[in-house]
């Protein structure tokens, strides 16, 4: 296992707990205030593929880590809205970019 893929999985835990911890607040920004989230995100585009890979399997709201490293806004906030049509809004932008993003130097 990688350096990147290791780190995201003991921070990916942490985040996770966070927002099971958390799943009845009422304001849903909540689960980005937490240090692990800052982590994950500061790994860069090396964690997107282990992102994605989560999100086709939970529902945390990786969509907002994903608009962070990628800077594309085009699917939302990945907070508000409707998470399900984010969500898959993601994975299919991942299966319709993934070669030429890993490409890039990921």
């Amino acid at each position: 296992m990688s350096d990147v893929a290791t780190r995201f999985e003991a921070l990916a835990a942490r985040w996770e707990q966070h927002c099971a911890d958390h799943r009845e607040a009422s304001n849903p920004y909540v689960f980005l205030e937490h240090p692990s989230f800052d982590a994950l995100v500061a790994l860069g585009r090396g964690a997107v593929p282990l992102i994605i890979e989560r999100y086709r399997h939970g529902s945390v709201f990786w969509g907002a880590a994903l608009r962070r490293i990628t800077g594309i806004t085009t699917f939302g906030e990945g907070v508000v809205g409707n998470l399900d049509q984010t969500r898959r809004s993601w994975l299919k932008w991942w299966d319709e970019h993934q070669g030429a993003y890993t490409a890039q130097g990921a």
